[in-house]
């Protein structure tokens, strides 16, 4: 019988259950200890949501790994000396991220793709919860040579070019029409490999310092083109391989092949449904670790899971009217559901 997709020949139970180490829709590699199991009637476990707010993820990762690639590759096409670093601070004290994007879009559209051709913009919340921004620009000459950081650093000024001293008063008097106050646009003092990773840890500390309404903030934006390196890719790792097992045993329980589970997880579970099912697939126990019969009481847990998860997302006129549906007088709930089976 089929619910919804799901292939209830492939369930599993307790005479025989597929429990293969290596995934049909990944193949696994290094595997190390699972987690316990979680609680067994829905994915409700919230109780370290704050917490897992201030956790650098593997998504995190990813951008502040992409982050550094298209900062190199920036630097690469135009030069260390035309880029600039422009850190823009709010006049306010604004903690809430959509009231600062919004004003961060209105400067996108009607200043940043007018004046620089390409510019990476990365957002971090400060100790006291406060969002600023820090933005790589690539200007139209060259603001390195003949600067001298130490004295501006004392401020003396003389060393910026006249170019450089032309932006500093426009951004003076453009900043405060879109709600920033202080603002600073100076050359790249270090090296390219040296700005990329200082860039990249801004990612972490945001993450230090995110709020749980912070989930679904851009972290980091680029201007169009910009983006080369993307965050669509896996990594080679211990870990990763372990997650590709444990999600290949997961898909097969639910008769899922490497064509189809991205288009059906995301029919049951949501766009996010990695984030969601997370908690659930991570205990899953590998058979080239463990009994066979941890193996299959960790599979069937999630099963059950991914079941009550699934039924609890559907929309409530369509759950009630399939959850029961009608059997013949005279027939048992347990005779029609054996007959059905």
């Amino acid at each position: 019988m089929q619910m919804d997709g799901i292939a209830k020949t492939d369930a599993p139970d307790d005479q025989g259950i597929q429990t293969g180490g290596a995934g049909a829709v990944a193949h696994g590699g290094a595997v190390g200890t699972a987690p316990a199991l979680p609680c067994l009637n829905t994915i409700n476990c919230n109780g370290e949501k704050d917490k897992k707010a201030n956790q650098f993820s593997s998504g995190h990762k990813k951008t502040a790994f992409a982050l550094r690639f298209n900062v190199l590759c920036l630097i690469q096409i135009y030069g260390l000396e035309r880029i600039g670093f422009l850190t823009l601070t709010f006049d306010r004290h604004i903690v809430s991220f959509k009231q600062a994007q919004k004003a961060l879009h209105s400067l996108m559209t009607g200043v940043l793709k007018h004046r620089y051709p390409e510019y990476i913009i990365v957002m971090e919340r400060m100790t006291s919860k406060r969002i600023h921004y820090h933005l790589l620009v690539v200007v139209a000459e060259d603001i390195r040579t003949g600067f001298d950081f130490v004295a501006v650093k004392r401020g003396d000024y003389r060393s910026a070019s006249p170019y450089l001293r032309r932006e500093w008063q426009f951004w003076r008097q453009t900043a405060p029409k879109y709600g920033f106050g202080r603002t600073e646009l100076l050359p790249i003092r270090k090296t390219a490999e040296g700005i990329a990773k200082y860039i990249g840890k801004y990612i972490s500390k945001h993450i230090g310092q995110r709020l749980p309404e912070d989930k679904g903030a851009k972290l980091v934006r680029y201007s169009k083109g910009t983006n080369r390196a993307r965050t669509s890719f896996q990594w080679n790792s211990p870990g990763a391989n372990l997650w590709r097992a444990k999600l290949g045993a997961f898909c097969r329980m639910l008769g899922l092949s490497s064509d189809n589970y991205q288009e059906r997880l995301k029919e049951w579970f949501g766009r996010n449904w990695v984030y969601v099912l997370r908690p659930l697939i991570e205990p899953i126990k590998i058979a080239e670790l463990y009994p066979e019969e941890e193996v299959r009481v960790s599979l069937r847990s999630a099963w059950i899971i991914a079941l009550n998860e699934r039924e609890r997302r559907r929309p409530k006129q369509r759950r009630r009217r399939h959850a029961f549906p009608k059997r013949p007088v005279g027939m048992s709930w347990l005779e029609h559901t054996l007959k059905e089976d």
